[in-house]
């Protein structure tokens, strides 16, 4: 009876030890199909405004894996809330706030294959840049890899065309700005993207998180000594790497303040090279089917 005792007592700590993670999904064609819809549909305002309020977006599997191909690799699912999510929110939220990055309206999809547990779909998204007033269509390529409960284990994204994307966005900002030259429009931006970052920076970047001494040692940095980044440069030591990151700061001062500082904090540096970004074996699932 004593041991009985013991057990009951003990029950709750030996299952919460031996409990076991989801495993991999094995869906149907038209399940898949409704999965890859359902997180497109989150993806798009104001479903993500949702997600992001959620702070860890179910969507998600806790230990999920995500990758965007201009930016960089994000772990866990808090993190891909803010950046999937939160992100596109903070733009809604602030439509004037100046920015190269659009809000996420609506979706057709283009392209679809799916096996197993594996999506793979190409999906026409339509952003609205709204401090440019500029509406475009972007494609995007995703694979997604989902476990047994539907939440997304993996995923891969790619901006297709995205180089022609940010030269078209750059270029249609000099009307608003009253210049004439692609250069004469980077400098404008450059200025006014360092200034918004700056003002983020001094709002929320305080105490311990503190990244400039002053807004002129951010704006002189943000400005002489780091470069405005090319299309491929979101996820290096560059202001348009900074101009992401800047819009999570809000969520967790904490955590995303050294992506907007001189040291990067890891996601806006410049440790990785062309064959170390091509090379670099991330994903822990496969993104083959049935054991090919």
């Amino acid at each position: 009876m004593k041991f009985l005792a013991l057990l009951s007592v003990l029950a709750p700590f030996v299952w919460a030890q031996t409990t076991t993670a989801p495993g991999l999904g094995n869906f149907t064609f038209d399940e898949l199909y409704n999965l890859q819809v359902n997180f497109l549909n989150n993806y798009t305002y104001p479903n993500n405004v949702v997600q992001a309020e959620s702070i860890n977006s179910t969507l998600f599997a806790e230990n999920v894996l995500g990758r965007v191909d201009i930016t960089r690799t994000f772990d866990g699912r808090e993190l891909n809330t803010e950046y999937m999510f939160g992100l596109f929110a903070n733009l809604a939220a602030n439509p004037n706030a100046l920015s190269l990055l659009g809000v996420p309206l609506s979706y057709e999809i283009l392209q679809f294959a799916a096996n197993d547990y594996i999506t793979s779909a190409t999906a026409r998204i339509m952003f609205n840049f709204t401090s440019l007033n500029l509406m475009v269509p972007v494609e995007v390529g995703l694979w997604h890899a989902w476990n047994d409960q539907g939440q997304v284990l993996q995923y891969d994204a790619t901006f297709k065309w995205f180089d022609w994307l940010l030269d078209y966005v750059v270029d249609s900002s000099m009307p608003l700005f009253g210049v004439n030259t692609t250069t004469a429009a980077v400098g404008v931006l450059t200025d006014l993207l360092a200034q918004s970052i700056c003002a983020t920076a001094t709002e929320f970047c305080v105490g311990a998180n503190l990244q400039y001494d002053n807004t002129t040692d951010c704006y002189n940095y943000l400005t002489q000594d780091v470069r405005f980044g090319e299309a491929y440069e979101l996820g290096r030591n560059t202001l348009l790497c900074r101009m992401v990151h800047q819009n999570m700061v809000p969520y967790r001062p904490g955590v995303h303040c050294p992506h907007i500082g001189p040291s990067g904090g890891g996601y806006c540096t410049d440790d990785m090279t062309y064959d170390s970004t091509v090379n670099d074996n991330y994903f822990t699932t496969p993104f083959v089917p049935y054991g090919y």
